[in-house]
């Protein structure tokens, strides 16, 4: 077999042993106080943001977008008022209007109306307990899933997945919001697939899409791939999730009045009228550009009228004001979809090879770059992208200067996605480093690089595109 540029014959476990990860791995994490370690590490990296967030979502503060004037702090300490509503709302008043905005469709607020009824920190326990246990056991089942098929991870690569994965888990933790529920149904979606249950990873994809809307792009990965037992698990998932239940719990024309009013709060002034937030903290591809462009006085803008605004719950949503800047979106969104179906081409493939969970990766690391807004937060999926990435990195044997050129690119990913927060440079400077959309080029050069990566792969074949941990 002719060997591509870029790579040797080495064996899988010969190739992850030859790496500085492997020996790392073999002299000091496969012993048992590497093992505590490790486990101490993910330990308190998870449970300490909880404790943050208990403690915070007790504080009140004022604002002047809410209704009542003050607010508890914390995603989960916004939406709890607003669960309310369900049970002892005003007429007339959506938890999706003025002062609530509540940003999942019908079926997320209901799921809070319990916690809301016990109060903000036994609430706070419970939503950080079930994050954390849901986190453990949906990395636990798709590990294992991946063993089953033949890609078992060395505990080097998990090291190295949680180092450069774990800054949005915390951050999410510490928020209070829905990220991390996403990336459990995310997660468990893909172990189930490895599984051969195709309908009940549809049904979690379809549980992840109602959750952040976002991971439709999966679906759209899956149809791409001809998984049609998939699909009909996520379009019967869809229909249950969106529709059926919350009709039944709430009435089907309720249910139905309250998607319309979030369709048009959340969904429309991105999809329909072009709209994206310009705040710092937005590092959509789309958001970051216009901000840019329009900052360097290359781009003109209008800003979304102020009652519109504010129906949208964004302080600054603008969109550009030429018939060719509004071609930016639609360019970036169809560049980076062409991207994916560029590099996406495993067919026949089968599913516990690698290649697969890197395509799994960048489909959601597309969906960040795409969206309408993507706070840091918002990326909880990135050790998804990192486990496929250092998992062919290391158990692959690629030749060295491939490698060095691979890991430089890892470490400018590193300082833009984890070194270049407020902890290190302080919110002043970090605020300046968001504007620059330092993030947002982050995301674009793991992408960039795993594309890169996957059709190098490609190249190869199965035969020689299955890693094997060794260790």
């Amino acid at each position: 077999m002719n060997t591509p540029p870029g790579t040797t014959n080495l064996s899988p476990d010969a190739a992850y042993e030859k790496t500085l990860l492997g020996q790392f791995d073999r002299r000091y994490l496969s012993t048992r106080p590497g093992h505590i370690f490790f486990a101490g590490a993910v330990a308190a990296a998870l449970l300490i943001p909880c404790i943050q967030f208990v403690s915070t979502i007790r504080e009140i503060d004022t604002s002047l977008w809410r209704e009542a004037g003050t607010r508890h702090r914390t995603a989960l300490g916004r939406w709890l008022p607003t669960a309310g509503l369900l049970v002892e709302g005003k007429p007339g008043e959506s938890p999706y209007g003025y002062g609530h905005w509540f940003p999942t469709p019908p079926l997320v607020l209901l799921s809070l109306v319990p916690l809301w009824k016990i109060g903000y920190v036994p609430a706070g326990i419970i939503w950080a307990a079930l994050k954390v246990a849901g986190l453990i056991g949906a990395a636990w089942f798709a590990l294992r899933e991946m063993s089953r098929v033949g890609l078992r991870a060395p505990l080097g690569v998990l090291l190295a997945t949680t180092i450069f994965g774990i800054r949005p888990i915390i951050s999410d933790l510490q928020h209070g919001n829905l990220n991390i529920f996403m990336m459990i149904w995310l997660t468990l979606a893909w172990g189930l697939y490895l599984r051969g249950s195709d309908i009940w990873a549809g049904l979690f994809v379809a549980l992840a899409i109602v959750t952040k809307v976002t991971p439709g792009l999966v679906l759209v990965y899956f149809l791409y791939n001809r998984a049609w037992r998939v699909c009909l698990g996520a379009g019967f998932g869809l229909v249950l999730f969106f529709l059926v239940l919350p009709g039944l719990l709430l009435g089907f024309s309720h249910n139905l009045e309250l998607l319309s009013s979030w369709f048009q709060m959340l969904v429309a002034p991105y999809a329909i009228h072009g709209y994206a937030t310009l705040e710092i903290p937005n590092q959509s591809l789309y958001g970051v550009l216009m901000r840019l462009l329009s900052n360097a006085g290359i781009l003109g803008i209008e800003h979304m009228p102020t009652d519109e605004a504010l129906a949208a719950g964004m302080e600054d949503m603008a969109r550009p004001d030429s018939i060719f800047g509004r071609l930016l979106r639609p360019a970036i969104s169809l560049s980076l979809v062409a991207a994916l179906a560029w590099g996406c081409r495993t067919a026949g493939a089968r599913r516990g090879d690698v290649r697969r969970l890197l395509e799994y990766g960048l489909v959601l690391l597309a969906m960040l770059l795409l969206s309408e807004r993507t706070w840091k937060h918002h990326a909880t999926t990135l050790p998804l992208m990192y486990l496929g990435t250092w998992l062919a990195l290391t158990c692959i044997d690629w030749s060295p200067r491939f490698r060095a050129w691979f890991v430089a690119g890892l470490i400018a990913q590193l300082v833009c996605l984890l070194l270049l927060g407020e902890e290190l440079l302080g919110d002043d400077l970090a605020d300046r480093v968001l504007d620059g959309g330092f993030f947002c080029w982050g995301l674009l050069l793991c992408f960039v690089q795993g594309l890169v990566m996957l059709r190098c792969m490609n190249r190869r074949g199965p035969a020689e595109g299955k890693p094997t941990a060794a260790g």
